[in-house]
C-alpha cells in the first residue's frame, strides 16, 4: 500500500510540473489563449508580459482597454493576431519582442488605439500607410529598432499624432513631412530623431516653422556636417531657450570628413543676434510674438516701458500674436517686448528694432541714379577714346589736297556711293591721313555712275582734270 501511494504521489507531482510547460507550448503554437489562466487580468487591463509567447492569437474580451504583450518572443504581428475587433483598446505594448514584421493589416482590429509601443525590436523599414488604420493614435514609440527607411506616407493618415519617438535607429533623413502635416495642429508635441545617421538637416525649412514646432524637434547625437548655416540654427534655438536645443547643448555636435566632432556652438561663425529687425522711414512693420507654446495670453511693451500705444501708429493683432508699428520714425527704434503666459508657463520675447533715417524707396532711387550716371560717364569716355585713336577711312574719290573745297556736289557724291578700294595705288599724303584711289573703273564710268545716282535728278558736270589723275 505504501509503495502504491508513493507511486501515485510521484505521478501527481509529474503532472503538476508538466502542466505549465504544456500551457506555454500551446501559446507558442498560436492556439487560442484564455487570458484568465495565463495572463493577468485587472478589469479592462490585460497583461501577458514575460510568458515566452512566440505568436499571438489571443481571445480577448471586447472591453479590453490596455494590452501588454511586452518582453516575449513575438517576431511577427499578422492580421489575424486577434479574432475580434477590439474597439475599446487604447494602449498596446509590444516592446522587447524582437519583432521584425508588421502586416499592413495588423492594426485593422484596433482602430481606437491611442498609444502604441514598438520599441526595442528589430524593425528595419516602415512601408507606406503601415499605420493607416490608426487615425486616433497619439503616441508612437519606435526607438531602439533598426529602421533605415521610412516611406513618406507612413504617418500621413495619423492626424491625431502628438509624439513620435524614432531615436536610436539608422535613419538618414529627418522626416520633415511629419512636421509639415502637423504644423497647423494644436496638439503636436514631439519628434525625436536623435542618435541616428542624419548628416544634413533641412535648415531653411526648420527655421521657417513656428517656435512651438521647433521646440518639439530633437536631433542631437547625429553625424551632422559642420556649417555656419547649422550653427545659426542651433544658436538661435539656444538663445530662444527652445528645449530641444538648450537641454542637449553638449550633444549637438558636428564633423566633416576626417575631422573630430566638435560642438556646433563652438564653430567659428558670425555671432547670432536673435530677433533683430531693420526697417526704414515710413514703413509699417509687423512684429511676431512667436512663443514656445501655441496658445498663450500675450501683451506688448514698447521701448521705454510704454504700455499705451500711440493712436494710429501701433496696433495689436490676432490676440496679441502680432504688433503692427508704423508709419515708422527714427524714434521708434528700440526693444519691443512680448510677455506670454499660459498657466504656470511663461515666455518673454525681446525684439530689437532699428529704423534707418531714410526711406527705402528713396535709397533705391538714389542708387539707380548713381548707376545711371556712372554708365553714362563710361560710355562718354569710350566714345572720346574712339574719336581720338581710331583712324577714319575716306572715300575712294578724294585726292590728297587737289580736290577743290568749294564744289558743292563733292561731299554729296562721296556719301552716296561706295566703291571698291585698290590696295595697289596710293595717293599723296595730305596732312596726317592717307587717301586711296579707285583703280577698277575709269573716270568716265565713275562720272556716268555718279550722274545716275545724283539724288537731285541732274547730270553731274565733268570732273575737273585735276581730280581724275591717278
Amino acid at each position: 500500500m505504501l509503495g502504491a501511494s508513493r507511486g501515485c504521489f510521484i505521478l501527481f507531482l509529474h503532472l503538476v510540473l508538466l502542466f505549465p510547460e504544456v500551457r506555454v507550448n500551446k501559446l507558442r503554437k498560436g492556439k487560442l489563449l484564455d487570458c484568465k489562466t495565463l495572463c493577468v487580468c485587472a478589469g479592462n487591463i490585460i497583461s501577458c508580459s514575460k510568458v515566452n509567447l512566440t505568436d499571438v492569437t489571443v481571445d480577448l474580451p471586447e472591453y479590453t482597454a490596455v494590452l501588454d504583450l511586452s518582453f516575449n518572443s513575438i517576431k511577427q504581428l499578422r492580421a489575424a493576431w486577434t479574432i475580434k475587433d477590439l474597439k475599446s483598446l487604447e494602449k498596446m505594448l509590444l516592446n522587447n519582442n524582437g519583432l521584425t514584421f508588421l502586416s499592413s493589416e495588423a492594426f485593422v482590429h484596433v482602430p481606437q488605439l491611442r498609444y502604441l509601443d514598438l520599441s526595442y525590436n528589430g524593425l528595419k523599414l516602415l512601408d507606406e500607410f503601415i499605420f493607416e488604420p490608426l487615425e486616433h493614435l497619439e503616441v508612437l514609440l519606435l526607438f531602439k529598432n533598426r529602421i533605415s527607411q521610412i516611406d513618406r506616407t507612413a504617418f500621413s493618415t495619423m492626424g491625431a499624432l502628438q509624439k513620435l519617438y524614432l531615436s536610436h535607429n539608422q535613419i538618414s533623413r529627418l522626416p520633415l513631412e511629419v512636421l509639415k502635416e502637423r504644423s497647423k495642429q494644436d496638439s503636436f508635441k514631439l519628434l525625436d530623431v536623435s542618435s541616428n545617421k542624419i548628416k544634413v538637416l533641412p535648415v531653411q525649412e526648420l527655421q521657417a516653422m513656428r517656435a512651438w514646432i521647433k521646440n518639439s524637434v530633437y536631433f542631437h547625437n547625429n553625424p551632422l556636417t559642420c556649417s555656419c548655416e547649422l550653427y545659426n540654427l542651433v544658436a538661435i534655438w539656444h538663445l530662444r531657450g527652445l528645449g530641444s536645443a538648450s537641454n542637449f547643448a553638449g550633444n549637438h555636435t558636428c564633423g566633416g570628413s576626417g575631422k573630430q566632432n566638435v560642438k556646433i556652438l563652438d564653430l567659428n561663425c558670425t555671432e547670432v543676434n536673435v530677433l533683430k529687425r531693420e526697417a526704414y522711414l515710413e514703413q509699417t512693420l509687423l512684429l511676431d510674438c512667436d512663443t514656445r507654446q501655441k496658445y498663450m495670453s500675450k501683451s506688448w511693451v514698447l521701448p521705454g516701458n510704454i504700455t499705451e500705444f500711440p493712436t494710429n501708429r501701433s496696433d495689436v493683432k490676432d490676440g496679441g500674436n502680432y504688433l503692427s508699428v508704423g508709419p515708422l520714425k527714427v524714434e521708434d527704434s528700440g526693444v519691443y517686448t512680448c510677455h506670454a503666459i499660459n498657466g504656470s508657463f511663461s515666455d518673454t520675447l525681446h525684439i530689437s528694432l532699428v529704423v534707418y533715417n531714410y526711406t527705402k524707396r528713396g535709397g533705391l532711387d538714389d542708387l539707380k541714379t548713381a548707376y545711371t550716371t556712372l554708365g553714362a560717364c563710361v560710355i562718354s569716355v569710350v566714345l572720346i577714346l574712339a574719336y581720338l585713336y581710331v583712324t577714319p577711312r575716306c572715300c575712294a574719290y578724294c585726292s590728297s589736297g587737289t580736290m577743290e573745297k568749294d564744289e558743292p556736289g563733292e561731299s554729296l557724291h562721296s556719301s552716296t556711293v561706295s566703291l571698291p578700294v585698290s590696295h595697289g595705288d596710293r595717293g599723296a599724303e595730305a596732312g596726317p591721313f592717307v587717301f586711296r584711289h579707285g583703280a577698277s573703273q575709269d573716270s568716265k564710268d565713275l562720272q556716268e555712275l555718279n550722274g545716275r545716282l545724283n539724288p537731285i535728278g541732274e547730270e553731274d558736270e565733268e570732273w575737273p582734270k585735276e581730280s581724275r589723275r591717278s
